[in-house]
């Protein structure tokens, strides 16, 4: 059987280059009444949640509010964010396929407390889409499959560009940066398969780490749930300050580890985490906008605004593509396919 992610990965060039060039039509229905909020939640499950604190990490800074990024489950039974009304805040709930029940819920909790709703989906008759005060279409069309890839880039991209427009942002230079981003995509996509064919031993990995700092630890995060998800071991997810304390016990001999490098404030301390791990295991992948290409080491373009976010999950998602099948695994196959509908998490 065909693995579909191979499709769905090539597709997101076209996919993201037609959100840039609809990027007025698609956000035409952002009300004047939700500029300038004072306080942002976003509510997300899975990869949609890892989207949101890549945003997040981006923007809070730039736009001077305060973004609070809630699992639906904590926001609905630990949180206060959603239960004291207040006319400046705004929930934004990002769900693929818009019938997540928690993130739906949610929905309903914001109304009655007169908090308004924004929802990003692909598929505008969802119950999420129906369900908020006003409903982006994000245009990735359908994607079948359990482990995500054109829907994870397609959300940030789209809540990246709405929430600038939110704080009325000029969105010129942006975009401009994220074409270029766009077009590296097939180089780096070919680039992470040639280094798959040269490491066929990772597929036999038990277990892996990953770690990022600053906005690509989201990145990070989406990289492990995708390697989780498609080659089902245990992969740990850490931010790069916080693997030094106590985590980095794991770096031994037969450990796998794969560490993101950009420019940003924790550069200093990643080079010195990257030097002492070459020191630990032969079993380390670098994925760098500095250092180039080599038996360790994929070399991405640097694009600063972004942190080259986008070439650096392309890298992630390649790599849960290829290994599995290494295994006999083709991870576009169902696994537990009735899982979300019988635990209830998702309406069918």
């Amino acid at each position: 059987m065909e693995n579909k992610m191979w499709t769905y990965i090539d597709e997101q060039k076209d996919v993201l280059t037609n959100i840039l060039n609809q990027e007025e039509k698609i956000l035409s229905s952002l009300p004047d009444a939700f500029i300038n909020k004072k306080e942002i939640i976003i509510t997300a499950s899975g990869s949609s949640l890892n989207a949101a604190m890549l945003v997040k990490t981006m923007l809070e800074k730039e736009i001077g509010c305060l973004i609070q990024v809630e699992t639906p489950f904590q926001l609905r039974y630990y949180s206060p964010l959603l239960h004291l009304p207040h006319k400046h805040k705004l929930l934004i709930v990002l769900s693929q396929t818009g019938k997540s029940i928690g993130t739906l819920e949610c929905l309903q909790i914001a109304k009655n407390n007169y908090i308004p709703t924004i929802a990003i989906t692909a598929d505008n008759k969802s119950p999420i889409a129906i369900q908020a005060d006003t409903h982006i279409n994000m245009p990735c069309g359908k994607e079948p499959v359990g482990p995500k890839t054109k829907g994870f880039t397609a959300t940030v991209l789209t809540l990246h560009l709405m929430i600038m427009k939110l704080f009325q942002l000029s969105s010129q230079s942006i975009i401009k940066e994220y074409h270029q981003s766009i077009n590296e995509l097939p180089q780096n996509i070919q680039h992470a398969k040639k280094w798959c064919e040269e490491h066929n031993e990772w597929a036999k990995a038990k277990a892996m780490s990953i770690v990022g700092f600053g906005i690509n630890y989201p990145t990070a995060r989406e990289g492990t749930l995708k390697i989780l998800e498609t080659m089902q071991i245990p992969v740990m997810n850490f931010d790069m300050e916080e693997f030094m304390h106590g985590p980095h016990r794991t770096i031994v001999n037969h450990s796998y580890l794969i560490m993101v490098e950009t420019k940003g404030a924790g550069e200093v301390l990643m080079k010195n985490l990257i030097h002492f791990a070459k020191s630990k295991t032969e079993n380390h992948l670098i994925i760098s906008t500095f250092q180039e290409a080599n038996q360790q080491t994929i070399h991405i373009g640097e694009y600063p605004m972004t942190s080259s976010w986008l070439n650096i999950v392309v890298i992630f998602q390649v790599i849960c593509t290829y290994l599995p099948e290494i295994n006999g695994m083709n991870s576009s196959d169902p696994i537990y396919g009735d899982f979300a509908t019988t635990v209830g998490t998702r309406i069918a």
